[in-house]
């Protein structure tokens, strides 16, 4: 009690008139503060902010209390995310600002940058400084500019103040509009010097900046790759610093060159990538001078989307590397004096990793595969933590992509359960990724799907289907929509009896999300798809009309390509089978006319569908009358040839800018009426 009545003290002084009472005060508050959380917080708590604040607007405020109050800002930012955004509430931006502009006293002004830098450590803080980015930014620039012209350029002191405004401008490129607004200051042409300096702290700034200022943002990278300096491009000086003896500065250097890979601009200088920006982040990992975890999310961005640098990646040993981490941490969960929630970031690191780098490559999965990752991702499905659950999931999903291991490591592995658990547990997050992954769980070529059937699944999944969250719904639906193929019928039977028709008439109304109109017409076509039960199973529950609504809402424009699709080869899949299901299509002129108006298409995937749905309804014959001559008539070829299919038919034919695929389905199409006119 009598500590805090001292600190409160402390704070009553700062409203001193004496200069000397208040600079010995906020003497003491630093001095307080400086590596204590706990006094932060008190401080906090004693609303010390707003006293300091005032300090700082004051016009007259001697400048020794300016630096004890900017050195007690710049301590207090360091604290956590919520006392760096405190403080910019109390708007300490703006005399911070003030205190770095020319003709400031020199240690105030390094202290005041120091504060920003501070500041500006965490991204809601970075985005709300919006209104004075314009103000810092060139005064940053200035600093550098001056700095280059300096014959005192290669001091320690002058690299520390450079690299200050350099990590500060950095941070400031947060979005795309403030990305464009520091490019076009010429920010690129002055910092690209810095990277050869031989300050390693003042090249991993740059390096960091370069990344801030290139991270998602096309034209910007495009930009760097056009850029050089004494003879050298851009990004043969980032590849030339990820051969550094300096770790930091390979590790910044490889996220630099991930950027311009991301964007498909790294043009001749992408083997490069492969053979010398990869190797070097695998040898980070086992690095114990740079953040593991930092390597390890670069690794995952550096592979994403691209099959040749995931190759590159295998071949460096990523894969085996990453699962040996995650054994060593699994060995740690016992253990005194371990960070276990720093454990917890780095095993979501390394499965969202691996799950990006098995992605596309049959290679990287079976790697992986072999080298026991399904043990990991059981074991991590019952993880404490909702977040290692996820990212379990979402490398499951990618590793059971592979046919092979679906069929041989899968079925031991005891997956199934935990995954089930996962699809059905309470956080949404969790259900996301975990229905995801039971998709490719699923398929025709899948041994689990009866398992899963066993266990309730149909129940679970119709369940879903009236999730709040689009992503769990949406899975669900796909989930229904790859268990229908080439099921049984007992069990088609069953499932479409739980899946309720009606429900999916409903959910393919045009006021429904996309997404899950799209796989609710997957569902109806798989329903009817390779079967004799599904589609009298439609028409029974849906009658005539409301089929004719249900194929018009998936033909309409207001469809996309894929429910379009689904669309034309359900109507191929009700007409095909009888004429009781043809008639109520073939009589609806505006159907029919959607129908045909598709087989024209320049996506060949509709084209076909539609030839094929034209090709079911002109191969419907009458019924043949008793009589000398058994010949069967053509059905409905009458209606088709008022709507003109024949000529359009026989143009598409001439066409030779079709794909094979559609010209082979024009002539099958075409066969018969040619065939017809012949009898």
């Amino acid at each position: 009690m009598a500590s805090t009545q001292q600190h409160i003290a402390h704070i009553q002084q700062l409203q001193s008139p004496n200069p000397v009472e208040v600079y010995g005060a906020l003497r003491t508050i630093k001095n307080a503060i400086i590596g204590s959380n706990a006094k932060k917080a008190l401080y906090f708590r004693l609303q010390i902010i707003p006293h300091i604040s005032s300090l700082l607007e004051l016009d007259d405020t001697d400048v020794q209390i300016r630096i004890q109050a900017t050195a007690i800002i710049s301590s207090l930012a360091h604290k956590d995310e919520d006392a760096a955004k405190q403080l910019l509430d109390e708007d300490v931006m703006g005399p911070l600002i003030a205190q770095i502009m020319p003709g400031t006293d020199p240690v105030l002004m390094e202290a005041s940058e120091r504060a920003l830098n501070a500041l500006l450590g965490y991204t809601s803080t970075r985005i709300s400084a919006e209104e004075h980015t314009s103000m810092i930014v060139p005064y940053l620039l200035s600093i550098i500019t001056e700095a280059k012209m300096s014959p005192r350029m290669y001091e320690m002191r002058v690299h520390a103040r450079v690299e200050l405004a350099v990590l500060i401008l950095g941070k400031l490129c947060v979005t795309e509009a403030r990305q464009f607004m520091v490019a076009n200051t010429g920010a690129i042409d002055l910092l690209v010097p810095l990277l050869l300096r031989g300050y390693p702290r003042l090249q991993i700034a740059t390096l960091q900046a370069f990344s801030a200022l290139s991270y998602e943002n096309m034209e910007i990278c495009r930009a760097l790759i056009t850029v050089s300096h004494k003879d050298r491009s851009f990004s043969a000086i980032v590849l030339d610093l990820v051969r550094h003896q300096d770790p930091a500065i390979r590790l910044h250097a490889c996220l630099c060159i991930s950027n311009l890979s991301r964007m498909r601009v790294a043009g001749g200088v992408a083997q490069d990538i492969q053979n010398i920006a990869v190797p070097a982040l695998v040898k980070l990992l086992h690095c114990a001078e740079v953040d593991r975890l930092q390597v390890i999310q670069a690794l995952g961005y550096l592979c994403h989307e691209d099959a040749d640098i995931q190759l590159a990646a295998k071949g460096a040993g990523a894969i085996s590397d990453l699962i040996q981490i995650l054994t060593d941490i699994e060995g740690q969960e016992g253990d005194d004096f371990v960070d276990h929630e720093r454990n917890i970031l780095t095993i979501k690191a390394v499965f969202l990793t691996l799950g990006t780098i098995v992605s596309v490559g049959e290679e990287c999965r079976i790697k992986a595969a072999e080298n026991k990752v399904l043990a990991h991702l059981v074991r991590a499905m019952g993880h404490r933590d909702n977040g290692v659950k996820a990212a379990a999931c979402l490398c499951t999903q990618y590793i059971v992509r592979s046919v092979p291991i679906c069929r041989t490591h899968v079925p031991e592995s005891g997956l199934l359960k935990p995954l089930l658990g996962l699809v059905r547990h309470a956080t949404p997050d969790v259900q996301v990724t975990a229905t995801a992954a039971l998709i490719n769980l699923l398929p025709e070529f899948s041994p689990l799907r009866f398992d899963a059937l066993k266990e309730g699944l149909i129940d679970t999944l119709v369940q879903l289907f009236s999730a709040e969250n689009l992503l769990i719904r949406r899975n669900a639906l796909w989930c229904v929509r790859n268990l229908l193929c080439k099921i049984n019928d007992e069990t088609r039977m069953e499932i479409i009896d739980k899946v309720d028709i009606e429900r999916l008439f409903k959910l393919l109304h045009p006021d429904e999300e996309l997404l899950i109109r799209e796989q609710a017409a997957g569902v109806l076509q798989n329903i009817t798809a390779e079967n004799d039960i599904g589609a009298p199973a439609i028409f029974e529950r849906l009658g005539s009309e409301r089929l004719v609504e249900l194929l018009k809402r998936m033909l309409s424009p207001r469809a996309n390509t894929a429910i379009h699709i689904h669309g034309l080869y359900l109507a191929n899949n009700m007409a095909v089978l009888s004429e009781s299901h043809c008639e109520p299509i073939i009589k609806d002129r505006e159907l029919m006319q959607a129908i045909i108006d598709y087989a024209t298409s320049p996506v060949s995937e509709v084209s076909i569908g539609s030839l094929w749905c034209i090709t079911s309804l002109a191969s419907h014959k009458k019924a043949s009358e008793p009589s000398e001559e058994d010949v069967e008539e053509p059905l409905y070829l009458a209606e088709l040839t008022e709507l003109g299919v024949q000529p359009m038919l026989e143009n598409m034919l001439g066409d030779s800018s079709l794909c094979l695929g559609v010209r082979d389905r024009v002539k099958g199409c075409l066969d018969c009426f040619t065939l017809a006119e012949e009898e």
